[in-house]
């Protein structure tokens, strides 16, 4: 009797230690000028927020729309001629969240959608635990996160690791040079970064003259602009590294 008291107890503690280990989560992050309104499965997420967490989303398909929110000249938000809201429809899909995996959609600058997916690691997910945005059930009452525009205009306190890993992951998955860069200019202006983490996204790059090209670009959003040597090393002719040169020599904020 003992032993199956045992085995009872040893099989409720698992249960409940691995409750949630096969559940997906699925993340939104808005680098658009304009604030976003996510709908996932008809249900309103947020309004006017930058980032968007949702925790413990059963595996399996998910309606997801993303809209563009739109405001006319007196900052108050466009409605149609039925009174209904303008907003443009930006991505609508069935998304299929997998088990035990991280669905992370980024929305650029310019509107476009990014959708990438990784094996759920609380390394680059630190705090998941103590927020969704969908308030167990109260969808939508998290207003005071901005993703990756928290940084701001603040020229001296460079990308933190966690999001600066984040975004290198993000770099990496891309298969071609224009969509790498397309990618920085979106994140860079709102993200500063110090000249190390500037030469690791520079080595990312497959061409020379790329790698030129993002190291001229990221120069006017680095921290530690007298460390900025350190980039040369990541190129591979010494050209590359006088041209360089010439152009901090005249660079003007």
């Amino acid at each position: 009797m003992n032993r199956i008291f045992t085995l009872v107890a040893f099989l409720l503690m698992t249960t409940a230690v691995f409750a949630g280990w096969d559940d997906g989560r699925l993340s939104i992050t808005s680098m658009s000028v304009n604030p976003i309104r996510v709908m996932v499965d008809g249900r309103q997420v947020q309004v006017g927020n930058r980032e968007f967490r949702i925790s413990n989303l059963n595996p399996g398909y998910h309606r997801v729309q993303i809209y563009a929110v739109n405001y006319n000249n007196n900052n108050n938000r466009r409605r149609g001629i039925f009174g209904n809201n303008r907003d443009e429809l930006i991505y609508n899909t069935n998304l299929n969240i997998r088990r035990g995996m991280h669905t992370d959609i980024v929305v650029n600058r310019f509107g476009k959608v990014f959708v990438d997916e990784q094996a759920i690691d609380n390394r680059y997910d630190d705090g998941w635990n103590n927020r969704d945005d969908r308030n167990n059930g109260g969808w939508g009452n998290d207003r005071n996160n901005d993703g990756w525009g928290n940084n701001g205009n603040n020229r001296y306190q460079p990308m933190d690791y966690q999001k600066f890993q984040q975004l290198k992951q993000s770099v990496e998955r891309s298969n071609f040079d224009d969509n790498k860069m397309e990618l920085l200019r979106s994140v860079l202006p709102n993200n500063p970064v110090s000249a190390q983490q500037i030469k690791e996204l520079v080595q990312l790059m497959s061409f020379e003259q790329n790698k030129l090209e993002l190291a001229k670009y990221a120069y006017r959003y680095t921290t530690d602009r007298n460390s900025y040597f350190i980039v040369n090393d990541a190129f591979s002719y010494g050209t590359s590294k006088t041209e360089l040169t010439r152009y901090i020599a005249s660079y003007r904020d």
